[in-house]
């Protein structure tokens, strides 16, 4: 997979910087010594799946490490529980829509 690699992981920041390419390229980035990556790896059947795109649907999702959302002026009620139980239950790492399905289900404004 031409455009999926493995990355840095640092504490609640899963994708916290550097890559690691799977496939050969002239990427010159080093790992230094202490620092945690996953290695992922993806099999493709064929030469011409070589890319993943994006598609309609979305299963996981995770909030910007570096957006500080307290300053974030939310003024429907249901937003910012939405918010706030994202924040006490995963922070920045990342989830998926059915973890909060029962306090906030589907018919939700906040979640459409």
């Amino acid at each position: 997979m031409e455009n999926l690699c493995g990355h840095s992981i640092a504490p609640y920041k899963i994708h916290a910087g550097k890559s690691v390419p799977i496939i050969k390229t002239e990427e010159t980035t080093k790992m230094d010594e202490g620092e945690l990556f996953a290695i992922e790896t993806f099999g493709v059947v064929g030469s011409k799946n070589n890319h993943v795109y994006e598609g309609p649907d979305c299963s996981h999702y995770m909030k910007n490490f570096d957006v500080d959302d307290t300053t974030i002026a939310l003024r429907n009620p249901k937003a910012k529980a939405l918010l706030a139980e994202i924040n006490a239950r995963f922070g920045t790492l990342a989830w998926c829509r059915r973890w909060i399905e029962e306090p906030f289900p589907r018919h939700t404004p906040a979640l459409k």
